[in-house]
């Protein structure tokens, strides 16, 4: 009996070709987790590393439509070039623009083509993100539990002695939480599930045995909005008023001075966010200032007067501070820790309208979008959106390159979580219920 040819209209070199495409986003994507909980800063060569790889599984097709979805933030980065005009330093602000141009090109391209690219040309790369995220994961726990910190000690030996291990972990935890949502309901509706819940259950351990603030916030964020969003999918849209509403009004509520018991309370409990408060304050004063067009891109970590010191020690019963430092900083160090903030003082309220009016764009058109109303979809992408703003607006700097890196491929991984529905078995039972 002859043997049927292969495949007449795809020759076996060509399909072994294919096939390598097919694993070399997964390949890249399994070593998200432990890169950043090793060494976070590699976010950003990670961001690049994914867009070649989506270039070569997509062939360099199609780079301009998938592109095309950054348009909405053209407006904001010529506002920033202009603002280097009246920035404290000009040069910096040219080189910064240039730089988030690079960054927001990269990250469009890659969150464009895991949207149009075909689920079999990507292969499994949430099942390998997870994978990844769990193995990282579970060494944090043993590592933090058990092991007294050893690895985390080798990994950072020049700053493992001046600081907390555990805080050494928290930007890893900080990403895993702004992930842990899209990977959820991707592989809950990819039929995934056991995979899903054990990225869940080892993620919360993960970030609950690193002190991280910013982790802890996002994936409460992320659970409580994505379970809102899922049980009444309107809120989606009532989340993004409460976004503009934000944006506009934070600057004017500052300045906040906390009436001494407060401040004590703080200052006892959690001096890094009284801390906080000293640093909005400032900023709000600044931004009162110049606030229409701001103090130039940039100029956060220049400000007149930022250098001023903060020192927090605890309080006693009379109120009155005593006993060794527990905050010895700055009222502006380098940034406001909170990105509303950081647009209005740097850029002023045409900027805030332009950059926030872009993101608020971006997630309308993804909460509104045919193929993505489904209860899943909507809970993936509110979820990772307000858990990602929770620590925007707490902890890094907004411009912060491996930051923003991993901001966009959050957005990746939510775009390709609310594409499972498009796998067969779920398009198939998608027709049956209509």
């Amino acid at each position: 009996m002859p043997v049927p040819p292969l495949s007449p209209s795809k020759p076996l070199l060509s399909r072994t070709v294919e096939s390598r495409r097919n694993w070399l986003l997964p390949a890249l994507l399994a070593g998200l987790g432990p890169l950043v909980y090793a060494a976070p800063l590699g976010a950003v060569p990670m961001l690049l590393a994914i867009g070649l790889g989506t270039a070569v599984v997509a062939g360099g097709a199609g780079w301009r439509s998938a592109l095309g979805g950054g348009a909405v933030f053209v407006p904001l980065f010529v506002w920033m070039l202009l603002s280097a005009l009246w920035a404290l330093d000009a040069g910096a602000a040219l080189s910064l623009a240039l730089r988030l141009a690079g960054m927001f090109a990269a990250g469009f391209l890659v969150v464009g083509w895991f949207g149009r690219l075909s689920l079999d040309r990507l292969g499994p790369c949430l099942p390998a993100m997870a994978l990844g995220f769990i193995a990282a994961g579970a060494v944090v726990v043993i590592d933090l539990e058990t092991l007294n910190g050893g690895i985390v000690r080798l990994l950072h030996a020049k700053q493992a002695p001046t600081r907390d291990i555990a805080l050494l972990y928290g930007r890893g935890a900080t990403v895993q939480a702004m992930l842990i949502l899209p990977l959820l309901l991707g592989l809950w509706r990819s039929g995934a599930r056991r995979l899903a819940v054990l990225q869940l259950v080892v993620g919360v351990l993960a970030i609950l045995v690193t002190p991280s603030l910013s982790a802890r916030m996002a994936l409460a964020t992320a659970l409580v909005v994505g379970a809102a969003v899922f049980t009444l999918p309107f809120l989606r849209f009532t989340l993004l008023g409460a976004l503009a509403l934000g944006v506009l009004a934070l600057p004017f509520i500052l300045p906040y001075r906390p009436d001494p018991t407060t401040a004590c309370w703080l200052a006892n409990s959690k001096a890094s966010a009284l801390h906080r408060l000293y640093i909005w304050d400032f900023a709000g004063e600044r931004i009162a200032e110049r606030p229409v067009a701001g103090w130039g891109l940039d100029a956060s970590r220049r400000m007149p007067g930022g250098d001023t010191k903060v020192t927090i020690r605890r309080c006693d019963t009379a109120l009155q501070p005593y006993g060794p430092l527990r905050v010895d900083g700055t009222v502006m160090p380098l940034h406001p820790h909170n990105a509303i903030l950081q647009v209005w003082l740097e850029l002023g309220g045409i900027g805030a309208i332009l950059g926030f009016g872009a993101v608020a764009a971006i997630l309308g058109r993804a909460f509104a979008a045919p193929a993505w109303r489904g209860r899943r979809a909507c809970a993936g992408f509110a979820g990772a959106a307000f858990g990602s703003l929770s620590v925007a607006s707490v902890s890094f700097g907004i411009w912060q390159e491996w930051f923003l890196a991993a901001l966009f491929i959050t957005a990746a991984a939510s775009v390709l979580s609310a594409r499972q529905d498009e796998t067969p078995a779920n398009a198939e039972a998608a027709q049956l219920r209509t």
